[in-house]
């Protein structure tokens, strides 16, 4: 017998509940400032250790695994940075870093994905239990990315508590943005002091990205079902579900980000961007610019290039570009339903890339036509693929799926015209609103943020308004409403 367990809930403590907005977040930054006025290395401890708590809510039985993790992949990064061993021992103390990092991913994430298709093909019977740790996957990635860099000479000799700090960091612990080295542990070194202007702009941000999540996210969840939780839905009914769950996912994901980012901005620091309107792509390949941003980095960083890029020529890109998207599915589960997502965005990659090489050029006349076209095409190959991502198996995928393809099984009654004029807003602001970085003027690079605002932070009636935000997404929050990237 196989028994699949899910990340620990019962503890689970969300960025959108009371308890982390009115207790957890303000003592907090109150003991990181306090604490600030006694040295450069206080408040670093003090981060740490909140970071830590935070997660042992999520599972405290996991938190020396991540110690664990920590201490070993500190250690083998002191070994690579320190340089004083012979290059082939070197490379021997990466590959033993990384196989560790990929071993314990492995066994919490994927044995029992691996024991169950073993369990199929021989008719066999292993029985595991198996807890997924929250936020392994993040912190898995995070690290190998450090100890990479370690390898190549691109990291400087960092403290102890600074490294446990940039792993455990809680804005970003348990569903990214996937953090690197260069960026996180300069901040942290740095002595900080309460700003009132990142501290507004910070609330401002999280407010946003609150009522994304319990305004519009939880919103639409229920839309969700008509494809999904249905025996035979209907050609409408399973366009507006399959509708329904990519907004879900969009402002769901767009809402953690936003709150990530805002709440770590409280403390003076600058998250990366994670996240970039991704549903105004015109083609796939702006589609991961835009969307999951830092795992987009690290693929392409860590994987695509490193497995020879585009260097080799056409047909070897399209391999690589292909195994890099099938391993980019295989992260976010373990299921082939994720595997399929990959090789989904593998293949329409491939065929991006390959029409930039030799599609026909447009004439400027028809640019606007052809942007319309492309964007249209860019975003239902997206929906399709979501349709992967969120089903329970590969069968019902492609039911969904034909279901969609399928018009003249079409009821559209009053209350189908209800959800589609529903889905009509989310989509308007998908597409044509601006996000939250462009509103608040969010520079993670200048390390600048409320430019944009100007005078508008004097503002009562716009701080009046940022408030309500801010109100209207406390007032939303259920009982338990976990992120969607939480699983992964």
């Amino acid at each position: 017998m196989i028994r699949l367990l899910g990340p620990v809930e019962k503890g689970l403590m969300l960025f959108n509940s009371h308890p982390f907005i009115f207790l957890f977040l303000p003592i907090v930054l109150l003991g990181y400032f306090a604490l600030g006025r006694q040295g450069k290395l206080a408040p670093v401890i003090w981060l740490a250790l909140a970071s830590l708590a935070f997660y042992a809510f999520s599972g405290w039985q996991f938190v020396p695994l991540l110690l664990a993790s920590i201490a070993f992949n500190a250690t083998v990064g002191y070994l690579l940075i320190a340089r004083k061993m012979r290059a082939e021992l070197r490379l021997a103390a990466l590959v033993v870093g990384i196989s560790g990092d990929l071993l314990v991913l492995g066994i919490f994430k994927y044995a029992g994905f691996f024991a169950a298709n073993f369990n199929v093909l021989f008719s066999t019977a292993f029985a595991l239990n198996i807890l997924l740790p929250v936020g392994i996957s993040f912190y898995s990635f995070t690290q190998i990315a450090f100890l990479v860099d370690a390898y190549r000479g691109n990291v400087a000799r960092y403290a102890l508590p600074h490294y446990a700090l940039f792993v455990t960091y809680f804005p970003h612990l348990i569903a990214g943005p996937i953090l690197h080295h260069k960026d996180m542990i300069p901040q942290f070194e740095d002595a900080k002091r309460p700003d009132p202007h990142l501290i507004l702009c910070g609330l401002i941000i999280f407010g946003i990205g609150l009522f994304k999540k319990t305004g519009l996210a939880d919103g639409i969840q229920p839309l969700v079902a008509l494809a999904f939780g249905q025996a035979t839905p209907s050609f409408d009914q399973a366009w507006i579900g399959a509708l329904a769950y990519t907004f879900q996912l969009y402002f769901d994901f767009s809402g953690y980000s936003d709150m990530a980012i805002g709440m770590s901005l409280m403390f003076g620091i600058f998250l990366p961007l994670n996240f970039d309107s991704p549903y105004k792509a015109t083609s796939i390949i702006e589609f991961w610019r835009r969307w999951h941003m830092t795992l987009s980095q690290f693929l392409r960083g860590y994987l695509y290039i490193p497995l020879g890029g585009n260097r080799h020529g056409r047909v070897l890109r399209y391999v690589n570009l292909m195994i890099t998207m099938l391993l980019g599915g295989l992260w976010h589960g373990a299921a082939w339903t994720f595997v399929v997502w990959g090789a989904l965005h593998g293949a329409y990659l491939c065929v991006n890339h390959a029409w930039s090489n030799y599609g026909p050029k447009v004439a400027p006349r028809f640019a606007r036509a052809a942007n319309a076209a492309a964007f249209v095409l860019t975003f239902v190959s997206v929906v399709v693929a979501w349709v992967f991502f969120r089903a329970d198996s590969i069968s019902s995928a492609t039911f969904v799926l034909s279901r969609m393809a399928d018009p003249t099984n079409i009821v559209f009654g009053r209350g189908e015209m209800a959800n589609a004029m529903f889905i009509a807003v989310y989509a308007a602001i998908a597409w044509f609103a601006p996000n939250t970085q462009e509103i608040v003027g969010y520079d993670h690079k200048n390390r600048t943020v409320g430019e944009n605002l100007n005078g508008w932070l004097r503002r009562p009636g716009f701080l009046y308004a940022a408030a309500a935000t801010l109100a209207f997404g406390v007032l939303g929050i259920s009982q338990h409403s976990e992120f969607i990237y939480f699983r992964f």
